[in-house]
């Protein structure tokens, strides 16, 4: 019983891992990340994305051309006749200075945004409110018209 000093003899420490209450939080932490992950993928969002676009109202436009060439605004309002569209009139900027095509927010909200900007291609867009405008955008077809032209 008696031993040398400094000599004392301890039981072995386990290591953390080999403990089962941490083996048991670190299962249910892949459990819940592995549940609350893929359960909200089977859900239908309740938003409007989730139907169908021609089950969505028509977005309301008012096509410019922007570049100057004859008929531009035409030739384009017939190219999209197709989308869920509705060119309500038609006419020229006032200078023919647009290399890019452009849409400018009237009175429409982000949602109808991304549906026209989806629908025609065009990125570029710019908010010019005005909630006596006769339609919620318009779309100013600038020099890249090709690109978006169907």
């Amino acid at each position: 019983m008696n031993e040398p000093l400094g000599l004392t003899t301890k039981p072995p420490q386990k290591k953390w891992y080999s403990r089962p209450w941490v083996i048991g939080i670190i299962v249910l932490a892949f459990g819940l990340i592995i549940y609350f992950g893929l359960s909200g993928r089977d859900k239908t969002p309740e938003t409007p994305f989730a139907y169908g676009e021609d089950q969505l109202p028509a977005i309301k436009v008012v096509v410019l051309n922007g570049c100057g060439y004859e008929q531009l605004a035409r030739e384009y309002a017939n190219s999209i006749s197709e989308l869920n569209i509705d060119v309500v009139s038609l006419g020229d900027t006032p200078k023919p200075i647009y290399d890019k095509s452009i849409i400018v927010v009237r009175k429409g909200d982000d949602h109808d945004l991304s549906r026209l900007m989806k629908m025609t291609g065009i990125k570029r867009w710019t908010s010019a409110l005005n909630e006596y405008h006769s339609a919620d955008f318009e779309i100013i077809i600038g020099r890249d018209f090709d690109e978006f032209m169907k």
